[in-house]
């Protein structure tokens, strides 16, 4: 009987972890962010805009949750597509410049696509009204360096 429990505690670790994984993944493409830093770049600067980057983990819970409760929200989602160039990356596996390598996760990141240096950041997960007030920030602060 110990064993079975035991047997059942893994299976449910693994399964949790495999999902948060699958999450993450899922979440990217669903909501089409980029997944690629040089690309992304490349991408702002074509369209002038400025590059939103969302630092996290596949075993963060509180990167899902600002993923499913703050992120993936229509009227998040539509300002983030008007203003910035969207990208997600794991902080742990992606290439990105060392310097934005974050001490926590979630981090989000609004960064000048010419300079390659950040103007506004985010730390830690955020319900969508604090998140919002970030984009704002984000947003009159973006226009420090247009043209």
């Amino acid at each position: 009987m110990k064993r079975k429990n035991i047997l059942l505690v893994f299976a449910f670790i693994v399964g949790l972890f495999v999902n948060l994984n699958a999450t993450s993944s899922e979440f990217t493409t669903s909501m089409k962010y980029e997944t690629n830093y040089n690309e992304a770049i490349k991408k702002a600067i074509k369209e002038k805009k400025p590059v939103m980057l969302v630092l996290s983990s596949t075993t963060c819970p509180w990167c899902r949750k600002m993923e499913n409760q703050t992120l993936k929200r229509d009227d998040i989602d539509t300002i983030v597509h008007k203003n910035f160039i969207p990208l997600a990356l794991d902080k742990d596996t992606d290439t990105y410049p060392k310097e934005f390598f974050p001490q926590y996760i979630p981090t989000v990141l609004f960064i000048n696509p010419i300079t390659g240096e950040y103007f506004d950041q985010s730390i830690g997960y955020k319900p969508y009204k604090k998140f919002q007030e970030s984009l704002d920030e984000a947003i009159k602060d973006s226009k420090r360096f247009e043209k």
